[in-house]
């Protein structure tokens, strides 16, 4: 029985894939890590919204500026469900190891 989850979140696929290798590496087994992406359909959560989709040539350093480096945030989670504490601690400090950020720090659920 699963007691414990712990999640991690993180803007690069390949940072989460390698928290996951690291997981399964140091006895995870496969079945108790879970790696998903959300796309979003708006786009990236930073730099898209400010100009529209075409830019004006007066305007264009502006719209340069606003998509030249667009940033997707915390677009994947990686959970780990752990059977107790100790395992959970240690999945924790793994992800906190390849900069997961904890999804309920950043919610304000836990401070």
């Amino acid at each position: 029985m699963i007691n414990h989850a712990v999640m991690g979140m993180f803007d690069k696929f390949d940072t989460a894939e390698q928290a996951r290798a690291a997981l399964l590496a140091d006895g995870f087994g496969s079945d108790a890590l879970e790696l998903k992406v959300h796309d979003d359909e708006a786009g990236p959560v930073e730099g898209n919204f400010l100009v529209g989709n075409t830019p004006i040539e007066s305007d264009q350093h502006v719209y340069d500026r606003n998509y030249a480096n667009p940033a997707q945030r915390g677009q994947c989670m990686l959970m780990v469900n752990a059977v107790d504490a100790a395992t959970a601690a240690r999945a924790s400090a793994i992800l906190a190891g390849f900069g997961a950020r904890d999804p309920d720090r950043l919610s304000g659920a836990r401070p």
